[in-house]
């Protein structure tokens, strides 16, 4: 695991547009898991970009959300698709019949979330997967729990997650209860890991995941420890 300290959330950008952009021209049709939330938002900026000026090709790159909230759609304002359109897929010249999220709408969750997991193991699985942290430790929305699942599946989401996220909502209420998310298998099969963490709320989970090495499912984000390739970028000293 290799830690990246840098100096300012700018630079922390455009460190982790700089790996994945190296990993997108070394296999244009790369397959990706993006993240969403405030975090990200500078990365994916930095990626519009250096696909601006040239140095990056979306075109033949295949692009799964990381998780979609349960019971709304890709065109829903609060819906991960349409984060990662509004931030990264009308900005560059990706192909958006290569961008996929889990169909929150789906009447059988389970079902969709079996899908999507076969959708990523029929292109070979992931070759680099994005990602951000909670602050506590969860990754993707594989909560803290007693065990930890392997491929993309319906979690209920904390109620730490949910006050998180309750910014993008008129209120906690409006908060979806439910997720599907990629499972911590399927990140964990990815052959390159790249995570970013800003911001006070993570210090604790970032310091936690330096200081102890141990494997914890109350605290999802240690089983990167298991990879051979993983690249945490940071601001949180």
């Amino acid at each position: 695991m290799n830690f990246i300290l840098t100096d300012s959330y700018e630079q922390m950008s455009e460190t982790a547009a700089e790996f994945l952009t190296e990993e997108l021209n070394r296999k244009p049709s790369a397959v990706f898991a993006l993240p969403t939330g405030s975090t990200p938002i500078g990365t994916y900026r930095a990626l519009a970009r250096l696909n601006k000026e040239g140095k990056v090709d979306f075109s033949q790159g295949n692009f799964f959300n990381v998780d979609e909230y349960v019971g709304l759609s890709r065109e829903s304002e609060q819906g991960y698709y349409h984060f990662l359109y509004e931030n990264l897929y009308r900005h560059v010249n990706v192909d958006l019949e290569k961008t996929h999220a889990p169909d929150g709408t789906a009447e059988n969750p389970e079902q969709a979330a079996e899908q999507y997991e076969q959708m990523i193991d029929g292109l070979g699985g992931l070759d680099a997967a994005f990602l951000g942290i909670g602050r506590n430790g969860h990754i993707g929305f594989n909560e803290p729990a007693d065990s930890l699942h392997y491929a993309t599946y319906c979690v209920t989401l904390t109620q730490s997650t949910i006050e998180a996220n309750a910014r993008f909502f008129r209120n906690e209420g409006e908060v979806p209860k439910q997720a599907l998310t990629i499972g911590m298998g399927t990140i964990l099969k990815a052959k390159k890991i790249i995570l970013v963490a800003d911001g006070d709320d993570k210090e604790e989970a970032i310091h936690r995941l330096w200081e102890d090495t141990s494997l914890r499912t109350d605290f999802p984000v240690s089983f990167l420890r298991l990879h051979p390739d993983v690249t945490i970028i940071t601001t949180i000293k």
